[in-house]
């Protein structure tokens, strides 16, 4: 199970490149109930997989618990350009641990709107830099970039007339 939902990676499928993996899976007579009680058959679940492949659709694992010999929970997040879900699985398996009954519930669902809203809100625009004239004496004394640059333009007072004093001198050099 767990593998199969790997292969909801973002990428646009089609089913024909994972049918074998869900006829593996999921049996014949499988049948899925959702919170309302409407039963599908695996048929509709395998046409509903197919549309979330085609959408590129991503899934975060988001738990995945044996809870019985023949039961199983698994909870992950449906992405998309659509849609934006998490989803709570309660699977029983066959005696050939093939999933033979499945009941899902949404349990929380954003709009393409909320979705847009929650990028936009996370992204960080880049801050306008400032130039080191513009920063006043004291957020040069506050930060230690400020002092540092600071540093640097400190101005350095020559005797006009003399030449400038290196510490390097010829005479330096052989000591």
């Amino acid at each position: 199970m767990t593998y199969y939902l790997t292969l909801f990676d973002g990428r646009k499928k089609t089913m024909e490149e994972i049918e074998h993996i869900f006829n593996a899976m999921y049996h014949p007579d499988c049948i899925y109930i959702d919170r309302d009680g409407n039963k599908k058959n695996r048929d509709e679940m395998k046409k509903n997989h197919e549309e979330k492949l085609v959408m590129g659709s991503k899934i975060t694992p988001l738990l995945f618990k044996l809870t019985g010999f023949d039961t199983m929970e698994v909870k992950y997040k449906l992405t998309n350009d659509e849609e934006e879900k998490v989803v709570h699985q309660l699977l029983t398996t066959d005696e050939n641990d093939k999933i033979i009954k499945c009941k899902i519930t949404i349990e929380a669902e954003l709009s393409q709107d909320e979705i847009v809203r929650q990028k936009l809100s996370k992204s960080k625009f880049p801050k306008k830099k400032r130039q080191s004239e513009e920063l006043t004496d004291e957020e040069d004394d506050n930060d230690e970039q400020g002092q540092e640059n600071k540093n640097k333009r400190r101005k350095v007072e020559h005797d006009a007339g003399a030449p400038p004093q290196h510490k390097m001198t010829p005479a330096a050099l052989h000591e």
